[in-house]
């Protein structure tokens, strides 16, 4: 399928992008925000292809990720915490690393928030988001989508997206909730 081609080839530019800016070492700290093991669906996470697994710490909301980051990773330390309210003091990493997780942070205001923990735990920081105005959406697996003002795009979401877990495309499936894609200005 196409679009998890595209998917797939982000992925590996953004993880690319990730080691040629930020030239981890064996001693870099790094909080993974929004950490999941990459599924037969998806591509590699940045937990998976890591060298130094013992100098991650992968955060996620969803216990159900931690624990199989846990199962899969036993030497990265995982545990459930919020991006809003992180459980860490002051510079306490290298690099925050958080790939596609701030448009689920739905609101300006909690996207600052999100923005000012990440700044504060860490000395650098790799976030990526999905550009609002790119032409295809992968969260809806959608093409061109974003073009459309946002209350038609959510419109058009509710009536076709694609489901993750069951993977296929589904008709009437709900109001879009959950997100809130950036612009590169916003970001």
């Amino acid at each position: 399928m196409i679009f998890k081609r595209l998917s797939k080839l982000s992925r590996d530019k953004k993880n690319d992008l990730f080691f040629k800016i930020i030239e981890p070492n064996k001693e870099t700290r790094i909080l993974d925000i929004g950490a999941e093991v990459a599924g037969s669906n998806y591509s590699e996470q940045l937990i998976d292809i890591y060298p130094w697994k013992d100098k991650i710490t992968a955060i996620n909301i969803s216990h159900n990720q931690i624990q199989a980051i846990k199962k899969k990773y036993p030497q990265i330390k995982a545990e459930v915490a919020d991006a809003l309210t992180l459980p860490y003091p002051d510079k306490s990493f290298d690099v925050v690393y958080s790939n596609a997780v701030i448009e689920h942070v739905v609101g300006v205001k909690e996207q600052k928030k999100f923005a000012s923990e990440v700044m504060r735990v860490a000395k650098r920081y790799f976030v990526t988001t999905p550009n609002r105005w790119y032409p295809y959406e992968f969260h809806l697996r959608l093409p061109l989508v974003t073009l459309l003002p946002w209350n038609m795009y959510i419109k058009l979401g509710s009536i076709l997206r694609f489901n993750h877990v069951q993977q296929k495309y589904m008709w009437f499936s709900g109001q879009v909730t959950g997100i809130k894609l950036l612009s590169q200005k916003e970001l």
